[in-house]
């Protein structure tokens, strides 16, 4: 069915600045959206929706997580969920922009962090410390996958040919087991708490705390951090 902004309910937000949603259901939203020159969005993230920014006119300033961003008229920026992000206005004139999200951001926007919100599904890590007595290195990548309170995740790189681990998540708290092979041709096996936190620079981190059921089950910590999905 054609839609316009003529044809749809408009929303006022911030100073001046103004909505239409041309198509929304659980699964899609589609807004266009315009702000005055020197206006500003209030810093924010979604836990579930992923966005993409699309510039009709204008020139706008997005900011995501430490990165800063220019995008002018006929460019766009893909923003990932749970990343903080604003955008501001620092053109001479009105900005209009298409923001498509997926989910719909409905009860999805959160100014503040809870800890226990960041979702692990599709997040790369790699270490980046490490006891002596572990394996894990920063040539070591991890992939994780989540679903509800199901954790899992392969690994490899570094003194490791390939893992896998498995578990559950219990708020801010991973609680699995794993196992790989090493360069050496060893099969090795462990268990592990580690902590979900964000740190200053806006990267997921996860704190370990680690046993192996092997080797004499000595224990060490680890911290691995989120990369890009590149990577």
């Amino acid at each position: 069915m054609k839609t316009n902004i003529g044809l749809v309910k408009k929303r006022n937000w911030g100073e001046g600045c103004e909505a239409w949603e041309l198509f929304q259901n659980s699964e899609l939203s589609i807004k266009e959206e315009r702000m005055p020159p020197g206006t500003s969005e209030q810093k924010h993230f979604h836990k579930t929706a992923q966005q993409f920014f699309y510039v009709l006119s204008g020139k706008a300033e997005f900011h995501i997580e430490n990165k800063t961003e220019l995008i002018n008229d006929r460019e766009g920026i893909y923003i990932p969920n749970s990343k903080f992000h604003f955008l501001k206005n620092v053109g001479a004139e009105v900005l209009e922009f298409l923001v498509v999200s997926n989910p719909d951001t409905e009860g999805d926007r959160f100014e503040t962090l809870d800890q226990d919100s960041l979702n692990l599904n599709n997040k790369k890590f790699k270490g980046i410390s490490n006891s002596s007595t572990g394996e894990v290195s920063a040539k070591t990548i991890f992939h994780y996958r989540q679903k509800n309170d199901i954790i899992w995740a392969t690994y490899e790189g570094g003194d490791i040919l390939f893992g896998t681990l498995s578990g559950k998540r219990i708020k801010n708290t991973l609680e699995f087991n794993y196992q790989h092979q090493n360069t050496q041709g060893e099969l090795l096996t462990g268990h592990c708490l580690s902590k979900v936190e964000l740190n200053e620079q806006g990267k997921i981190q996860l704190l370990e705390k680690w046993q192996w059921t092997c080797r004499e089950h000595s224990k060490g910590e680890s911290i691995l951090e989120e990369v890009s999905i590149e990577t």
